[in-house]
């Protein structure tokens, strides 16, 4: 006789949950046009990964802008925009994402024996 191994999750309820935590892509409103950060979970997994380490800091904020943000939106945001705004600005698109998906951390999670 055989011992029948059951899954503790499978595909398919693991879709359900993934559905259920979607985050919304971060908008912002400038000069009557909405401005729209990419969900990272339309992303490959690469470069959402990409995207929440860049919003969460260590490169320039408009080297952000331009990278993550349409052409048009980008140049609109890095003309109207002081540097401080900027830098507010993506503070709130990485809050808003870490709200949904959580933050990156900070390397491995310390143990004890």
């Amino acid at each position: 006789m055989s011992d029948k191994i059951t899954p503790t999750l499978t595909l398919a309820a693991l879709n359900k949950l993934d559905g259920a935590a979607e985050a919304t892509p971060f908008t912002f409103g400038l000069a009557d046009k909405i401005i729209t950060f990419p969900d990272p979970l339309g992303l490959s997994p690469a470069e959402g990964e990409s995207l929440l380490a860049d919003l969460s800091g260590g490169k320039r904020a408009t080297e952000i802008i331009s990278k993550w943000l349409s052409a048009e939106d980008a140049a609109l945001v890095i003309k109207r925009l002081s540097l401080r705004q900027m830098l507010v600005l993506i503070r709130q698109a990485s809050a808003h994402y870490e709200a949904s998906l959580g933050s990156l951390g900070e390397g491995r999670a310390s143990t004890t024996a």
